[in-house]
């Protein structure tokens, strides 16, 4: 009787069980990973309380306190998401614009640019396309956080994709319809045209399209500043104002 003989390279059954099993066991682990570090707190995350309002009107993020009247100084700031001098301004003069909108002092109207990205497609797109949506909530609150957010941290913001995005605004408390849309992706030619009309405007202001730029009253005020003084921002623009 002859017997066949099994060519040593064939591989049983029983093998290929478990590999397909063994698959199915590190999809397992690393999806309840993924779940695990979602659903984990983001450290670090700004939850400032404050007392003004936010408006959103021809591609302009307008922040200003019911208590504003005709003397409060209205400073146009033009900044890009991208820009490290943009986060010196922001993180140097936080605690005192946060003042100066709550007392009714300052009006700030955020004129957001996207020069820095290529093609419209890159950070400085996708923050303004956030930020837009959530001004649509008319909640400052989670404006002026999110932003503090995207100014303070802008190494790692860089980096942040759509779903990154979204985790940090879920941990904001923001609205579930604006966590999901912003996870679904949001739709950038709306922030792409806002950019393009405001640094249109800036050129047409000073003749140039970088940033950051503060103008009160027609005036460039940070035109003559000195390195490191751009934290120094708010207190200018409420001397100029003065000064008008």
């Amino acid at each position: 009787m002859s017997q066949k003989i099994k060519n040593p390279n064939e591989k049983g059954s029983g093998f290929v069980v478990g590999i397909v099993a063994l698959i199915a066991i590190v999809a397992a682990v690393i999806g309840v990973v993924l779940y695990m570090g979602r659903n984990q707190p983001i450290e670090g995350l700004p939850n400032e309380d404050v007392s003004f309002s936010v408006q959103a009107k021809d591609n302009v993020f307008r922040l200003a306190s019911d208590k504003a009247g005709g003397d409060a100084v209205v400073a146009q700031v033009y900044e890009d998401f991208s820009c490290p001098h943009c986060a010196e301004m922001s993180k140097g003069g936080h605690a005192d614009e946060l003042q100066a909108l709550n007392d009714g002092k300052l009006v700030v109207e955020y004129h957001p640019l996207n020069f820095l990205d290529r093609q419209g497609e890159g950070h400085s797109t996708k923050a303004l396309a956030v930020m837009q949506r959530i001004a649509e909530t008319g909640d400052a609150r989670l404006f002026w956080n999110f932003h503090s957010l995207l100014m303070g941290d802008m190494q790692q913001a860089y980096t942040w994709d759509f779903e990154q995005y979204a985790d940090r605004l879920k941990m904001m408390d923001a609205p579930s319809e604006v966590v999901d849309d912003v996870r679904d992706g949001l739709d950038l030619s709306a922030a792409r045209e806002a950019a393009k009309a405001n640094g249109e405007k800036l050129n047409g202001a000073i003749g140039t399209i970088s940033s950051p730029h503060v103008i009160v009253d027609g005036k460039d005020i940070l035109k003559d500043a000195k390195q490191g003084t751009l934290g120094e921002w708010v207190k200018n623009a409420l001397e100029a104002g003065k000064a008008k």
